[in-house]
Order: structure tokens, then sequence, then C-alpha cells
């Protein structure tokens, strides 16, 4: 009895080894074209950067400077320091495709600008809350839909200002949070549907 248990046995060996062959194959694949790509975009020259679609935030539509409150005041210094540097958002670009797009001798100068990117989105989500804390909720409103516009992934951007539209009775511009998140892989997507949802 114990000899069909033995061929399943080494049928299973078998069937494991060819996987665990091919999976190793498939890897060594993937670690040599990510290191061939690697190598060609190491000899790209430095190409233009200069045309760049870079973020121009709008602080004439934020309100700056009505209120005395200093942690208000704090993060108007913030964006309007970020406002003079340059900003990118390259976040579905890995360092590789960068280098490939514009060479390596680009690559510190656009992790800056990406940088600037991610650090600006923080602070209009945090300039929006405490906006709100203050009372100041339709002002809120334009800084959380620049945001959105810049194509934030921030989970509070849009749930903050969906909230301030139910306030104001917008169950449209509700609508219109939800269809924009559709082609995006916002962190936590499912959560925010589920939040717009409840407030339509």
């Amino acid at each position: 009895m114990a000899f069909p248990f033995l061929g399943l046995f080494i049928i299973f060996l078998s069937v494991a080894a060819y996987y665990r062959k091919r999976a190793t194959a498939q890897q060594k694949k993937v670690t040599e074209d990510f290191w061939s790509r690697e190598d060609q975009a190491n000899q790209i020259r430095r190409k233009d950067i200069s045309n760049l679609p870079y973020i121009t935030i709008p602080l004439e539509k934020f309100p700056i400077g009505i209120s005395d409150d200093e942690e208000l005041t704090d993060y108007e210094n913030d964006l309007k320091t970020l406002a003079s540097r340059k900003i990118l958002n390259l976040s579905h670009q890995s360092n590789t495709d960068l280098k490939l797009a514009y060479g390596p001798a680009n690559l510190p100068a656009l992790s800056e600008y990406d940088q600037n990117y991610t650090t600006l989105l923080r602070n209009l989500v945090a300039y929006a809350d405490c906006l709100i804390k203050n009372g100041f909720k339709s002002e809120a409103v334009p800084v959380l839909e620049f945001g959105i516009s810049i194509d934030s992934d921030i989970r509070a951007n849009y749930t903050l200002l969906a909230e301030l539209y139910k306030e104001q009775g917008n169950t449209a511009k509700i609508q219109e949070i939800a269809q924009l998140l559709a082609p995006y892989s916002l962190r936590q997507l499912s959560v925010v549907q589920r939040v717009l949802e409840d407030l339509l």
C-alpha cells in the first residue's frame, strides 16, 4: 500500500521542483531586464527639463492672512516657501524611468521636485484642516480643490472636501469627486469611496 503513496509523493516533488525552477528562471529574467534598463538609463545624456509640467501654487486663491492664528500662519509660510520652489508629480515613474527620459544627471533635481510635491500634498491637507478648525470652512474649499486638481493621493483631501460640500448642500460636487477617484490607485481607495457614498 505504500507504493501508491510513494509514487504520488515523487510526482509532487517533481511538480514542485518544476515550478520552483520556472519561478527562479522568471525571477532571473526580471533581474536581468532590470539591470539592462539600468545600464541603458545610466548612458543617457542630460535632457532639458525646463518645460516639464511644473506645479504652480495659486496662493492668490487661498485665504492667506485671514487669521493671526499661529498654526495657520505657519502653514501659510510653508506654502509660500514651497511656491518659490519647483514642484513635479513624478510618483508614477521609477528612478530608472526618470533616468531613461531625462538622463541620470537630472535625477537629484527631479527627486527634489517630486519630494516638494509630496510635501505640498501634506501641507494642503493640514492647512485646510486648520482652517476648518478655526471656523473658515468655505475658505478651506479652494485649498482642498487644488489638492485634487494635482492628483493628491491623501485620503483626507477627498473626505474633508466631500464633507464641506455636503454642508453646503452640494451633492453634485461629491459625485464629481467619486468619479475622479475611479482611475486612481489612491491609498485606501475603498475607504474613501465608502465615505463619499455615505455623504451622498
